[in-house]
């Protein structure tokens, strides 16, 4: 993906992703990254907060390469990063601190800050989240943009 490290601080390097402005804490192969500049990251993310670092979800960076012109880099059409909108009732996974949205015809792994109460009926937008290591395993991740009381 590619974006900008918009800061370095106290052993957190924030990310700024190009195509959602999806914050990223920054984890992995590292050194060397500096704030204020662009980069293109290979690597994969994560879905449990870091709580020294909360201001956003973890990626294990396994390649970054500053970039050298000032716009994103393309993605390939029909990928992932394709923003969906999704409607179904909030449960806690099996797995402590996994949160899932159960549609009419699929379960979610929901990646994000989910407040509202277990069977609350929502309407969530963001991405299918490919490459996720996580501990949930119970349905395909889901990076929450936004989210709201279904009607």
């Amino acid at each position: 993906m590619s974006g900008r490290v918009t800061e370095v601080r106290e052993g957190c390097i924030v990310f700024k992703n190009d195509r959602d402005a999806t914050r990223w804490v920054l984890i992995g192969e590292t050194d060397g990254l500096r704030a204020k500049t662009a980069y293109v990251i290979q690597g994969v993310a994560m879905d449990a907060m870091d709580p020294n670092c909360s201001e956003g979800l973890p990626f294990q960076v396994k390649d970054a390469e500053a970039r050298t012109e000032d716009r994103p880099v393309p993605l390939p059409s029909g990928t992932a990063a394709d923003l969906m909108t999704l409607t179904g009732v909030l449960a806690d996974g099996v797995e402590s601190g996994c949160r899932l949205l159960r549609t009419d015809g699929e379960t979610f792994v929901l990646s994000g800050n989910v407040t509202q109460e277990n069977g609350t009926r929502v309407t969530v937008t963001g991405r299918i989240a490919e490459n996720v290591m996580s501990f949930c395993m119970q349905g395909r991740h889901f990076a929450i943009e936004s989210i709201r009381p279904a009607n």
